[in-house]
């Protein structure tokens, strides 16, 4: 049996199990391979304008780095080259994820070092080959290798057919017009549609974060006996730039803010993707609101809102109506769910309005070498006045609107039913002997494997040198094997996988959004507190959960745990849960953790190794 036949044949398998019959997974008739080359280099920039330039990695001497865009159906060719220097450490080690791709029956192609494949040295290359599966929507795919996520990443956009595809389009005249990173005016046809959702044209936001420090010696900060707390970053950039002040900005030295130029009385659809590497950010656009269709790559039924909450890894598509007076407005990001720090940031970009010219250089239309025309970007220095109107930090409160959004298509069945087991995941943040903190989970803090010689858990598998897990009863151990070091799954099994915050009594409790690779959940549940799976293992509070990839875990504090019969609790308390289910239809081993990174570098990250006697047989 072919690759190609085993990979339906799962993907089938996986349908039926679910009794899911979903109305935008159509693949295109006529599906395509595409191919990418990515070259990592290293490169001093200065993104927010400021008067500190770093040394950076960057795809392609980009940041953001290139759009990936391709269809549903479609096959991916991604070289990866590392063309850094050598170093005697690992941290010019590289690995890309495709963060929001399930990769069915291509593990290997998942981006994670030591668990399947091994980092990327300088002077090699490694080739991911996978197929999109029953997915569309908006993705984004960034380094899993230390905190080189700051600068390495890049949208990866999935259409449900070359029909919504709006990468090359042709304009009335007959000539080509080439897009330039989906956010530049460009000649549209009359309608797009993405799902069941129409619209006039997209554009797509990337939110990321920038210190101004390096990135290694901040990793060396956080994961070192000197680390305290996580700094806020000294800028928020949008589309990789921004005005760390506008003060010391010149056109000559200075990209400006983004300008995301629109035309009045048209509906576009924005893609919001969350890129940051530590803070979730509110995210709004001034004088418009904001109605959600999308969430991490699936449909939803539209819901508006003024304002967006955007933790890392998370993505949504909304559609924005230029109903507005001419004018520039200020598309702005503040910080969300923080403490005792300044919530309104520098990240600002434009909404522009094509008739107010004034603040802006001219757009000047270029022509490349094969005599397609581009629009060069103009420069904006000043931000807007008109501001959008956020919330105020008292009014945060857990959960945000989530419990009321509801899946287009309807919800799963598969939710409704029982679930073969529970896994809780409790994480403690720990002081260690040598000075360095770690958070544990269940006792055990990630790290990823360094030595030369060690090799990735799925290589093990494909050898046969990895011995297979000799149960799957979790009553004990709580699913986990001490011996793989895993959390092993069966096939198909439904998997409730409990996500347990936690905190000293009387001081905060922090937030954390969870991501899973191979698959995307639905969060079920949630609570107060420390979850106890006989008083709330019954608890269904999400009347209609939605499939997701990403999903915050609140603090949702319960004082009555703090004291013991008067004397003040020493030990870590519960400090709110959700509950996120699986359906284990993909054999590999899938990373599961917080997608803070330096959360996620501390220790906040598991592995699930799921069917892998039946992993040699689909790779």
């Amino acid at each position: 049996m072919t690759r190609l036949i085993r990979l339906v044949h799962l993907v089938c398998l996986a349908l039926l199990a679910n009794n899911v019959v979903r109305a935008e997974s159509t693949v295109q008739s006529n599906p395509i391979t595409r191919y990418y080359e990515f070259n990592v280099t290293q490169q001093s920039i200065n993104p927010d304008c400021s008067d500190h330039t770093s040394p950076v990695f960057l795809i392609n001497q980009q940041m953001p780095g290139p759009a990936i865009v391709a269809n549903q159906g479609d096959t991916l060719h991604i070289r990866i080259r590392n063309q850094l220097s050598e170093v005697p450490t690992h941290h010019h080690n590289v690995a890309i994820h495709f963060h929001g791709i399930r990769q069915y029956g291509s593990s290997e192609a998942d981006g994670v070092p030591y668990l399947t494949q091994l980092p990327i040295r300088p002077g090699e290359e490694f080739v991911h080959e996978f197929r999109i599966v029953n997915q569309a929507g908006t993705f984004f795919y960034h380094a899993h290798v230390g905190l080189q996520e700051e600068t390495v990443f890049g949208p990866f956009i999935v259409y449900e057919s070359q029909e919504a595809n709006p990468e090359v389009l042709i304009n009335p005249t007959g000539k080509e017009i080439v897009a330039s990173n989906h956010s530049i005016s460009r000649f549209t046809p009359p309608v797009l549609r993405g799902g069941p959702f129409e619209y006039d044209d997209e554009r797509t936001l990337i939110l990321s974060e920038w210190w101004h420090r390096p990135h290694l010696e901040f990793e060396k900060f956080i994961m070192g006996p000197n680390f305290t707390f996580l700094p806020e970053a000294d800028s928020i950039l949008i589309n990789g730039h921004t005005l760390h002040s506008s003060r010391r900005a010149t056109v000559a030295k200075c990209g400006g803010y983004e300008v995301i130029p629109v035309q009045p009385n048209k509906t576009y659809r924005i893609r919001v993707i969350g890129a940051t590497t530590f803070r979730t950010l509110g995210f709004g656009i001034a004088n418009h609101n904001l109605t959600i269709i999308e969430v991490d790559g699936e449909m939803i039924k539209p819901y508006t809102v003024s304002q967006l909450e955007v933790a890392p890894g998370q993505r949504f598509s909304v559609l924005l109506h230029t109903d507005q007076m001419p004018e520039d407005y200020a598309i702005q990001v503040v910080r969300r769910w923080s403490d005792n720090v300044e919530r309104v940031t520098n990240g600002l970009a434009v909404l522009h309005y094509p008739q107010l010219l004034s603040r802006l250089s001219k757009t000047i239309p270029e022509a490349n070498s094969r005599g397609i025309l581009r629009l060069k970007k103009p420069v904006m220095l000043e931000a807007p006045s008109i501001r959008p109107k956020f919330e105020k930090a008292a009014q945060e409160s857990p959960y945000w609107i989530w419990n009321n959004l509801e899946p287009f298509y309807g919800v799963d069945p598969v939710v409704r039913k029982p679930a073969s087991r529970t896994i809780k995941l409790r994480s403690v943040e720990r002081r260690l002997p040598d000075g360095t903190s770690r958070f544990q989970v269940n006792g055990v803090a990630y790290s990823e494997g360094m030595s030369s010689n060690q090799q990735p858990i799925l290589h093990g598998i494909l050898n046969n040198t990895r011995m297979l897990p000799g149960r799957y009863d979790t009553s004990k151990s709580n699913g986990y094997d001490p011996n793989l070091r895993t959390y092993p799954l069966k096939h198909f099994e439904i998997v409730d996988i409990v996500i347990q915050n936690t905190h000293m009594a009387f001081e905060p409790c922090r937030s954390h959004p969870w991501h899973t690779h191979g698959h995307s959940h639905w969060e079920i549940a949630n609570g107060q507190g420390e979850y106890d799976e006989e008083r709330d293992g019954d608890i269904r509070n999400i009347e209609h959960p939605i499939q997701k990839d990403i999903t915050m875990n609140y603090p949702n504090v319960d004082p009555s745990l703090f004291m013991n019969n008067g004397t003040k609790v020493t030990t870590p308390v519960g400090c709110g849960w959700s509950k996120i289910r699986i359906v284990a239809d993909n054999p590999g081993v899938w990373a599961v953790h917080c997608h803070n990174t330096p959360h996620m570098l501390m220790g906040m990250m598991v592995a699930l190794e799921e069917a892998p006697e039946l992993i040699r047989k689909i790779q």
